[in-house]
């Protein structure tokens, strides 16, 4: 362990100096980190190489502690480089701390875009990734900020429906805010069908499902449904009372 604590800072003690940072105005702009009080840069390439090694030697050992696993993440904190995707991809998809895995998923989400995205892409189609709804959560986040675009429907078009626990309100917040931003108009079949108050069609029905269902989805349409309405509003620009009403007003405009 001590090991580990020496790979960390021994990076700031012992490299070379290295050219002063390019900010990057595009990638600041963007978005801030979570204290918001750190500006972010791009790293050259050789800076980005020392980090990344001392950051994968701090992390070699077995059963590494929390603090210094954070240690270690705190290397990439505000650099942007495509070094960096790799290492912080693996660390999301294999460390234990839900905390510190959705900290490298927002670090993630400001490297560059060409690299970046299909990353996040690809860490969306891993269940042991995709199986804590936070990480999940931070994930559509990540890919709504970093060049999503149409084609990129597919891999979470079913997402949002796939389960309706309350614990995967995150996720489905994530994905409406998504859908907003983008105005994502494959999206409007699924902002239809949750647009209304959630309620069993036959309640003596074989195939209805369990009341626990049904009380479950409620409390998470509860919490979003604002979300929903403020999407149809982002892709129509209008205001619907229920999908009755927003299906009436689609079909006399068929653009949609």
């Amino acid at each position: 362990m001590i090991t580990a604590a020496v790979a960390v800072a021994g990076l700031f003690l012992c490299q070379d100096p290295a050219p002063k940072p390019q900010v990057d105005r595009g990638q600041q702009s963007r978005s801030s980190n979570s204290s918001g009080s750190q500006r972010r840069a791009t790293l050259p390439d050789r800076e980005a190489r020392a980090k990344v090694k001392a950051f994968e030697k701090a992390l070699k050992p077995k059963k590494v502690p929390m603090k210094l696993r954070k240690q270690a993440l705190d290397l990439f904190e505000g650099g942007i480089n495509r070094q960096l995707i790799k290492p912080l991809a693996r660390f999301i998809e294999e460390d234990s701390s839900v905390t510190l895995r959705r900290r490298a998923v927002e670090m993630l989400a400001y490297q560059p875009r060409d690299r970046a995205k299909p990353a996040i892409l690809k860490l969306l189609k891993k269940a042991r990734v995709t199986a804590n709804p936070q990480v999940h959560a931070g994930l559509i986040r990540a890919l709504s900020s970093a060049g999503y675009d149409a084609k990129d429907w597919r891999v979470i078009k079913d997402m949002f429906e796939d389960d309706y626990d309350t614990e995967r309100i995150p996720l489905h917040e994530a994905i409406l805010d998504l859908i907003a931003k983008h105005k994502e108009k494959q999206a409007l079949p699924l902002l239809l069908r949750n647009l209304d108050e959630p309620a069993p069609k036959d309640v003596h029905g074989a195939d209805n499902p369990p009341a626990e269902y049904w009380k479950a989805r409620w409390h998470s349409w509860a919490a979003w449904r604002g979300k929903v309405k403020q999407a149809l509003f982002a892709i129509t620009g209008q205001n619907f009372g229920s999908a009755a009403e927003a299906k009436a007003w689609l079909k006399k405009n068929r653009t949609y």
